[in-house]
C-alpha cells in the first residue's frame, strides 16, 4: 500500500497545489527546485516570503529535512501535515495555519464578484503589491502566466483588496488574499470571481486568524492542519 494512502484526496490537492505555486514563483526568480523522497527544496534562498522546504508527503521526517538543507543559515520549512518537530534544528514555529477546500460551483450573481478584476499592467501590480509588502516576490513576469490570475477588488475607484488565483492540477490555488485597513474580504465574491475566470474547479488555500475565519464565513472547508518553522 503507497504511503500516501489515507490522506484526504481535497488535502492531497491543497499540497500540490502549493508546490505549483512555489514553483511558479521560483521559477519567475530563476531560482531551481527539487523534489526527491516527497521533500521539494529550492535549490538556493526562495523568494522572500517562501520556504525553503516543504513536505509533499507525510512519510516526510525531520531528519530529511535536516539533511537537505544542511549549510543553510536561514531557512523556512512548509510543515504540510502538521506533524514534524523540527526543534532539535534551532527552528520554531513562526505560525500554524489551515488548509481549505471548496467544492466547485456555477458562480453567483449578486456576491460583489463584480468589484474584482485582473490586474494586467505593471504599474497596477506595483500599487497591488505596495499594499501586499511583495513587490520583490511578485515580479511583472507574473502577469503574463495564463494559468495565474492577480485579482484586485476595487470600491468608489480604490483598490481595497487583492488575491492570486492559480490554475493547476484541475484546482485553483487562492493565495496572497489582503485587504486595506478597514475593509474585510467577502470570500464568497472571491471565489465567484474566481469561478468567472476558472469554472468549474475546486478552490484550495490556507488561511490563519481572522482571515480565516472570513473564509470559512465564505463556505471554504477546513482539510487540514500546517505549520511553518523557521531559523
Amino acid at each position: 500500500m503507497p504511503e500516501t494512502a489515507g490522506v484526504d484526496p481535497r488535502l492531497r490537492c491543497c499540497v500540490d497545489a502549493s508546490i505549483g505555486w512555489c514553483e511558479d514563483l521560483c521559477a519567475l526568480h530563476g531560482i531551481g527546485t527539487e523534489l526527491q523522497d516527497g521533500l521539494w527544496t529550492s535549490t538556493q534562498s526562495p523568494p522572500p516570503l517562501h520556504p525553503d522546504a516543504v513536505a509533499v508527503e507525510p512519510s516526510v521526517t525531520a531528519q530529511q529535512v535536516t539533511r537537505r538543507l544542511d549549510g543553510r543559515v536561514h531557512v523556512g520549512v512548509k510543515d504540510s501535515f502538521g506533524t514534524l518537530d523540527l526543534s532539535g534544528a534551532d527552528m520554531e514555529i513562526l505560525f500554524a495555519a489551515t488548509w481549505l477546500y471548496h467544492a466547485p460551483r456555477e458562480p453567483r450573481s449578486g456576491t460583489g464578484a463584480d468589484r474584482w478584476t485582473r490586474v494586467r499592467r505593471d504599474d497596477e501590480l506595483a500599487s497591488w503589491t505596495a499594499q501586499h509588502d511583495t513587490s520583490e516576490v511578485l515580479l511583472p513576469g507574473l502577469l503574463h502566466r495564463a494559468h495565474v490570475a492577480v485579482l484586485a477588488e476595487t470600491v468608489g475607484g480604490t483598490m481595497v483588496a487583492g488575491a492570486v488565483a492559480r490554475l493547476g492540477s484541475g484546482v485553483v490555488d487562492i493565495s496572497n488574499v489582503h485587504a486595506v485597513p478597514g475593509h474585510t474580504v467577502d470570500w464568497a465574491g472571491l471565489a465567484d470571481a474566481v469561478w468567472a475566470r476558472f469554472p468549474d474547479r475546486p478552490l484550495v488555500g490556507y488561511e490563519r486568524g481572522p482571515d480565516l475565519e472570513a473564509a470559512l464565513s465564505g463556505s471554504f472547508e477546513p482539510v487540514g492542519a500546517l505549520r511553518v518553522w523557521v531559523r
